[in-house]
């Protein structure tokens, strides 16, 4: 009797893991842009997020197609940040930053569109935000 059930249970498992999926092309990996920052005064010369009074880097994406758009915060101490889960398609992509009091100071639009493939983390440019001193 103890063989039957352990042997239901392992089918159980077996049909559970089977249905997960792995690897890359299964339709279940992560889909997302994995961005990478730096700071810069406008007028030249790198700065820190502290420095620059930057708390936080938004990444604002928008569908080529139909329009939708994304929206992902980060603090800007990280300096980099990865998007939430998005739908295969393309996009276009923005990075903007803000100080303390949700004004914003830098921004930096990619140029083109970039894809989200199923299962694939779309490696954006490394960039340097231009900083606005105010």
């Amino acid at each position: 009797m103890l063989r039957m059930y352990t042997l239901c249970l392992a089918g159980i498992v077996g049909l559970g893991l089977g249905a997960t999926g792995c690897g890359s092309g299964s339709g279940h990996g992560g889909q997302y842009f994995d961005a990478a920052w730096s700071l810069a005064w406008a007028g030249g010369g790198s700065v820190s997020c502290t420095g620059a009074g930057v708390v936080e880097v938004d990444l604002d994406v928008q569908d080529f197609y139909n329009g939708a758009v994304y929206h992902d915060q980060f603090d800007c101490a990280a300096y980099g940040g990865m998007s939430q889960i998005l739908p295969v398609d393309d996009y276009t992509v923005a990075l903007r930053a803000y100080d303390d009091a949700n004004v914003q100071v830098g921004e930096w639009d990619f140029t083109g569109t970039y894809p989200i493939d199923v299962g694939v983390v779309t490696n954006l440019p490394d960039i340097t935000l231009p900083i606005s001193a105010h």
